[in-house]
């Protein structure tokens, strides 16, 4: 059954404080900062090709390794720079059974599916979805013997995540032992979620399966538990027919200056090494700039991949079968033939909203709606 209640206006925790800006663009000079070790020669080429196309005076640097720290996933500790890596791809099955060892550490993570319009006119269709979950280290069980779920002040940065951007429906996938206590911290976090009207449905898996394997969601912006991360990218994966990697975003708090570490997220086990994905190269150098105050060479990358693509181009593995596409090339082709400006169509693109930042977020009279969606019980909420 469907029950809808406007969040209460309880207090909210305060958003973390701000954390000193790692990233810099100061007069078009951009510093890169990856892990150490040699970046594949394949993304390196690609990377520097689409920096030269934009632009971006940039500065590629090895991060250097923090004393008593061996692994990479201590890297992203608050307080270090953010890490550019695409190539890195993380399964979401990593993040399952209080997350692997090895899973860099992060408030939240934030990933994204994204595809270009087909059969539809312009401006309209397309993918713009974005998935967020809370890192395994910031769920906590209240009581013995009871389910982890996300600490108040993680879930409250989520969705104020998804409402910057802006988004408009907002689905948060629990288990069932899970639902009554996030929506516990739904009512808890109050006042802090009032701004645009968003609107978010509290589901468990099993009542959020039949819209995760439509072919379009019903939502712009997910948030799954850790342990539901993996069977949510896997059905929207299939869904939408893009099935290799997506830009990925680990953050330490809220906003652009928390951002510690960008890689991919993709189908497997831990993290694995990559080969060049056209994609997830533009979209995650699209944030990265975005992040550093770049916003107008970030939307002029992720044009210019639409225009390719509206064009009759894409790569192998992203995109339905039986698109009305004229040509599949190699990735490394893709690059190429988007800083050489071979895009044939001039249509009007839709921007993307995980470049948008809705400035007026946090200061409308709107109050945001939670629905709780059980197909078997009835719950109260306010």
């Amino acid at each position: 059954m469907d029950q809808t209640s406007p969040i209460s206006d309880a207090p909210v925790l305060a958003p973390s404080a701000p954390v000193r800006p790692q990233l810099t663009l100061v007069e078009a000079r951009f510093r890169l900062v990856h892990p150490a070790g040699e970046i594949p020669e394949e993304w390196r080429t690609a990377l520097g090709a689409l920096l030269g196309w934009v632009g971006i005076a940039a500065e590629i640097v090895p991060a250097e390794q923090p004393r008593g720290l061996k692994r990479f996933a201590d890297w992203s500790m608050p307080g270090a720079a953010p890490l550019f890596a695409p190539w890195l791809g993380w399964s979401p099955a990593a993040f399952q059974h209080g997350g692997l060892a090895s899973l860099p550490q992060a408030q939240f993570v934030v990933s994204y599916l994204v595809d270009h319009p087909r059969g539809a006119a312009p401006g309209l269709g397309g993918l713009d979805l974005m998935l967020m979950s809370p890192h395994p280290a910031q769920c906590i069980a209240e009581d013995a013997g009871e389910v982890p779920v996300p600490r108040a002040g993680v879930l409250a940065a989520m969705i104020r995540a998804a409402r910057a951007q802006p988004r408009e429906r907002l689905a948060i996938i629990v288990t069932a032992r899970q639902r009554n206590a996030v929506a516990t911290r739904l009512l808890a976090v109050g006042k802090g979620l009032t701004g645009t009207g968003l609107t978010i449905d509290l589901l468990t898996l099993e009542d959020a399966l039949p819209p995760l394997m439509a072919a379009r969601a019903p939502w712009d912006a997910v948030i799954a538990m850790p342990d539901l991360r993996s069977t949510v990218f896997t059905l929207l994966s299939h869904a939408s027919g893009v099935r290799r990697a997506w830009p990925m975003l680990w953050f330490a708090g809220e906003g652009p200056r928390a951002l510690r570490l960008v890689t991919s997220e993709a189908p497997g086990e831990g993290a694995s090494r990559l080969p060049l994905y056209a994609a997830a190269l533009i979209h995650t150098l699209a944030l990265t700039l975005n992040a550093a105050g770049a916003g107008g060479p970030a939307a002029r990358l992720h044009e210019a991949w639409a225009l390719l693509r509206d064009s009759g181009v894409t790569t192998p593995g992203h995109g339905q079968s039986g698109a009305p596409y004229a040509s599949e090339v190699a990735d490394s082709a893709f690059v190429a033939m988007l800083c050489r400006g071979e895009a044939v169509s001039k249509r009007p693109q839709r921007p993307w909203r995980a470049l948008q930042n809705d400035k007026n977020a946090s200061a409308g009279s709107q109050t945001s709606h939670l629905r709780v969606i059980s197909s078997h019980e009835n719950i109260t909420t306010g």
